[in-house]
């Protein structure tokens, strides 16, 4: 092998180490630490208050019953925060389309949008916040959301048990249910949490997907008993895409069908830690690595619909007393007390004018210290709560954005502050505010400047207060360190901006900032490591950087240029390639 040669073979030998390196760290990013513990008795009630009282008085009722405590390691505002999401697309959450599950219970950013199939919309925060919170279901109705599903478990199964259940069902045959029983044996799950998932899926007539009739002259001869992959935003979406999943696996006969959907719950979500009803609906235990996404269902119900109806299979059986182990997971910050029930009555949301001269600060919580995005003068928004109470001085109402932000702001100045200003005004009594004038300042500039709810600079004459961030006026090259995001730079300014994409796009709050971004066409982003301009550090960087020390690739412009020299010492150089080296594989960070 020739001196070439070797060096080609050494190069792609340290990209694929670095490649499966990188992957062995994406895969760990949400990782946390989370404990299991059957310590009932010492649970922190001042942590985790309610839960040790719910489970002692159930134990009190049934001896045999045994609980498990998964410490999830997880703040109850960020497990809310992510279960919140896909509005406008797919939705993590859905509550059914029934006049039960009106007013609190819908997304006041979705409304009345209808999803899946057309039967659900999308799940309010409040709703989300009721079914998740363990407090709720530490009772002997809906307890069994939490019973772990290993085969087993203190239970000896029945076949006329099983048949019992699936009685006037399309799967009430012999055959199909010798192969539940057998399936559910081989693969180590319990036979009756594997009907009461298929009657929960299919109800007791089937549908489309059971039948082996495909649908509109697609997939004849395909079943699909578990719904696995049948998603979409229309009916014809969930059917197709849930029958092309069958034909994927083969899946020509409920048989098939039935083996391998029970092989996938086992492989995809029991084995991988996700062994209640609960976990498979909220994806809050990480042995896998990963949270949140990893859901089988979006139904906001299921867990606690298929728990009742396990229940009922004990209850039918006088199997109640058996020793079964239930899982309740845990959250760090969780409410002191559990929430409430929300109302079904419909809901007509309050719409305000927002009452400053530049742009009003949204918070993550009452007088909290994150910002979450801006309201601008002008702009309407939703006012999801009033506040009854005062926190530091004023009142924090929560506010939807159109753009679907969510967050608190201040209604009116604080009470330290000489003159009174609404900068909350609703849209139907705009007249009774401020005189008249509820769009402009008066003059005064009584936005609560000293609490960053407002600012009246001059946009000619930018200013950056943040430690991430630097603008170099003489370049007008604003220095980024890698992470912060559109909304971060205008928070830091105070003004608003118009920042786009190095193509001229728009980019959005919530996105990365990226080598090249524009800000009001003047001044330009160079995020230090980030030579690609995607806004992330990643392998393509490291590679720029290699190549243009190889002299194979030039860097060029000085935003670009500027990101690569990370270290500030003029030259890009093997000092900058292990800077972004050791920051893709978790060993050291960039910053100024």
């Amino acid at each position: 092998m020739n001196r070439k040669s070797k060096i080609l073979t050494i190069i792609v030998i340290i990209n694929i180490l670095i490649g499966i390196t990188m992957s062995l760290f994406c895969n760990e990013i949400n990782a946390v630490s989370q404990k299991i513990s059957q310590d009932v008795e010492n649970i922190d009630s001042n942590k985790y208050p309610g839960i040790k009282e719910k489970i002692e008085e159930l134990k009190k009722k049934h001896p045999n019953w045994n609980f498990k405590i998964l410490y999830t390691g997880l703040e109850w505002d960020e497990v809310i925060e992510n279960e919140y999401k896909g509005h406008g697309s797919s939705p993590r959450n859905l509550v059914p389309k029934l006049s039960s599950y009106e007013g609190e219970w819908l997304c006041p950013i979705c409304g009345d949008k209808a999803y899946d199939s057309g039967n659900w919309r999308c799940a309010s925060e409040k709703a989300i916040e009721y079914m998740m919170d363990p407090r709720n279901s530490l009772n002997e109705a809906d307890l069994f959301q939490f019973l772990e599903l290993s085969y087993g478990q203190g239970t000896i199964y029945n076949k006329e048990t099983v048949k019992q259940m699936l009685q006037g069902s399309f799967l009430e045959e012999d055959k199909y249910i010798d192969c539940i029983m057998s399936s559910c044996q081989a693969y180590g799950v319990s036979p009756y949490y594997v009907v009461a998932r298929i009657m929960q899926e299919q109800g007791k007539t089937g549908s489309t997907l059971t039948k082996g009739e495909g649908y509109n002259g697609n997939y004849v001869g395909y079943y699909n008993v578990f719904n696995i992959g049948a998603s979409g935003s229309t009916k014809e979406k969930v059917i197709l895409n849930g029958l092309a999943k069958a034909q994927k696996y083969g899946w020509t006969s409920l048989e098939l069908s039935i083996k391998g959907g029970i092989e996938i719950l086992v492989q995809k979500y029991i084995a991988i830690g996700q062994n209640t009803l609960y976990f498979q609906k909220f994806d809050v235990e990480n042995s896998d690595g990963n949270l949140y996404w990893h859901q089988y269902m979006q139904n906001i119900l299921a867990a606690q619909n298929e728990g009742t109806t396990l229940r009922k299979t004990y209850e039918s059986i006088g199997a109640m007393e058996d020793g079964f182990t239930f899982v309740i997971p845990v959250y760090e910050n969780m409410p002191k007390t559990e929430v409430s029930r929300p109302n079904s009555e419909k809901t007509e949301y309050e719409l305000v004018r927002i009452n400053v001269t530049s742009t009003l600060r949204m918070r993550n919580s009452p007088n909290g210290t994150t910002t979450v995005g801006y309201l601008y003068a002008g702009e309407i928004a939703k006012r999801l709560e009033k506040a009854t109470e005062k926190v530091n001085g004023t009142y924090w109402d929560k506010i939807l954005k159109d753009d679907g932000t969510i967050g608190y702001v201040a209604r009116c100045t604080y009470d330290s502050e000489s003159t009174y200003k609404l900068y909350l005004v609703p849209v139907e009594d705009e007249s009774s505010s401020d005189g008249g004038n509820n769009n402009t300042d008066s003059g005064s500039n009584s936005e609560d400047n000293d609490n960053n709810n407002s600012d009246d600079k001059d946009k000619g004459d930018l200013e950056i207060n943040s430690d991430s961030m630097k603008l170099d006026s003489n370049s007008n090259i604003i220095f980024v360190i890698p992470g912060s995001t559109v909304e971060e730079l205008i928070g830091a300014s105070g003004v608003e901006l118009m920042i786009k994409k190095a193509n001229g796009e728009k980019a959005s709050e919530s996105e990365n900032l990226g080598t090249g971004y524009i800000v009001d066409d003047k001044y330009r982003i160079s995020v230090l490591g980030d030579i690609s301009g995607d806004g992330k550090i990643s392998a393509s960087d490291y590679g720029y950087i290699k190549n243009h020390i190889m002299q194979k690739y030039s860097i060029d412009g000085d935003e670009y240029k500027k990101a690569a020299d990370i270290n500030k010492d003029g030259k890009i150089s093997a000092s900058d390639y292990g800077y972004v080296k050791n920051y893709i594989m978790g060993k050291g960070s960039i910053s100024f």
